[in-house]
């Protein structure tokens, strides 16, 4: 059995940081998901975070939970997050059923 894989890649502007997931954000590759974005919110002073989850394929409810705690952990430091659907559907449904849309911009 495989098993499932997330990829994060990060971008920079002068306004903002794009931080692109793909693959499923799930139980076993949330720890990995949480490091690596911990470590990107070090690594860079911007105010505002693009999360494009367009190419996010599943996203379980471990994987909604660390973009709750990220937002909690890093408003305090007066930091923005905007999330990018485009087209998925499925992920944004989610997003909306679990009112994270009330939260996150």
């Amino acid at each position: 059995m495989k098993m499932p894989t997330i990829r994060i890649e990060a971008t920079s502007t002068v306004q903002y940081a794009k931080i692109s997931l793909k693959g499923k954000l799930v139980y076993s590759t949330q720890q990995l998901a949480k490091q690596t974005l911990i470590e990107l919110f070090q690594q860079t002073e911007h105010r505002v975070y693009l999360f494009d989850v367009s190419e996010l394929t599943f996203i379980d409810s471990t994987g909604l939970s660390l973009f709750i705690h990220l937002l909690k952990q890093e408003t305090d430091k007066q930091k923005t997050f905007l999330f990018v659907f485009f087209e998925n559907e499925a992920i944004y449904r989610l997003f909306t059923i679990a009112k994270l849309d009330r939260l996150f911009r």
